[in-house]
């Protein structure tokens, strides 16, 4: 009896081919050429799925002065590396070179 739980690499049904195009039609025309414009990654997962990821969170790291707590561990006061964020950038972002534009619109 043949196992039907085994990967096969069988070419995509009619209806997978179908939601594909759906999901094309329905996201690339507004929301990818959106992200795109602001220099966003859009991968196109299973099934017509869209990721939207913005890289300038590549440039965001917890603060290493304060293990990203935000305070200094000898008096509990905000740390002056991160100004009591917790954060730090290791690189200026993107949106500043832009005039300010952020991730909203």
């Amino acid at each position: 009896m043949p196992d039907h739980n085994l990967p096969t690499s069988r070419e995509p049904g009619w209806f997978d081919r179908l939601v594909l195009r759906l999901g094309e039609w329905l996201f690339a025309a507004d929301e990818d050429a959106r992200a795109t414009a602001r220099g966003w990654e859009v991968h196109r997962g299973a099934r017509g799925t869209r990721v939207y990821r913005d890289p300038r969170w590549d440039t965001v790291h917890a603060c290493g002065s304060c293990g990203g707590h935000g305070l200094t561990l000898t008096d509990g006061v905000a740390c002056p590396a991160c100004a009591g964020t917790g954060v730090v950038r290791s690189a200026p972002a993107v949106a500043a070179a832009d005039g300010g534009k952020g991730a909203r619109s």
